[in-house]
């Protein structure tokens, strides 16, 4: 693709943002903080000329970057509260505790 004036992370950034991600998810992505990841929106947001992501969205959609993102690899996303495993290290899980049922209800 490549546009005069913007790095591939920032395409990148365009893409992300153009299509509903959000701006503390796009700092996960680069793997900074989402004080970066802020400072990286305005940057593209002082280069294109817009204020807000809906102004962005439509500079985009004029120039053709249009396109829909390709799905995720599921390492990129992992569900929340998972444990992070490292190699092939067994999951321990903690005690499983019964609930008590009210003898109404049962």
């Amino acid at each position: 693709m490549g546009f005069a004036g913007f790095s591939d992370r920032e395409l990148k950034v365009i893409e992300w943002r153009t299509h509903g991600v959000k701006v503390p998810e796009i700092g996960r992505k680069l793997g900074v903080k989402r004080h970066e990841a802020y400072n990286i929106i305005w940057r593209i947001y002082r280069k294109v000329g817009v204020d807000d992501v809906a102004l962005l969205t439509r500079w985009a959609i004029e120039n053709g970057m249009d396109e829909p993102l390709g799905p995720e690899k599921p390492e990129e996303r992992p569900m929340p509260g998972m444990p992070k495993l490292r190699g092939n290290e067994p999951i321990r899980l903690g005690r499983i505790r019964r609930a008590r049922i009210p003898a109404e209800c049962a």
